[in-house]
């Protein structure tokens, strides 16, 4: 039972981040504030490796029942959250570089 909580909170816990995240990045570009999109990209790249290492545990049968005394059947849905974090990631960073400022003549 309790493998069952934490698997789908944190799958629930990483979707919310993420619509957050999108959320927010589409104001910043709405706002011109492209440099805050690497902010978010640097904290979503840490989300990833928290989330790729949670998933690799629950994939494990035998991990699950050491940490948690039972296990859990996992499905799809975490694995397709992740990937959706990576092409979040790298679209926050092509978008967040700022068009360099021409000079004075």
């Amino acid at each position: 039972m309790a493998a069952t909580i934490i698997y789908w909170g944190m799958t629930f816990a990483l979707i919310g981040w993420g619509v957050w995240n999108l959320i927010f990045s589409i104001i910043y570009l709405k706002n011109k504030e492209n440099s805050n999109l690497w902010f978010f990209a640097i904290l979503n790249t840490l989300t990833v490796l928290c989330g790729l290492l949670f998933w690799w545990v629950f994939n494990n049968h035998g991990w699950q029942e050491y940490w948690l005394v039972k296990a859990t059947t996992t499905n799809s849905l975490l694995g397709g959250v992740l990937i959706a974090y990576v092409v979040l990631i790298v679209a926050q960073v092509i978008l967040g570089r700022e068009p360099k400022v021409k000079t004075a003549q």
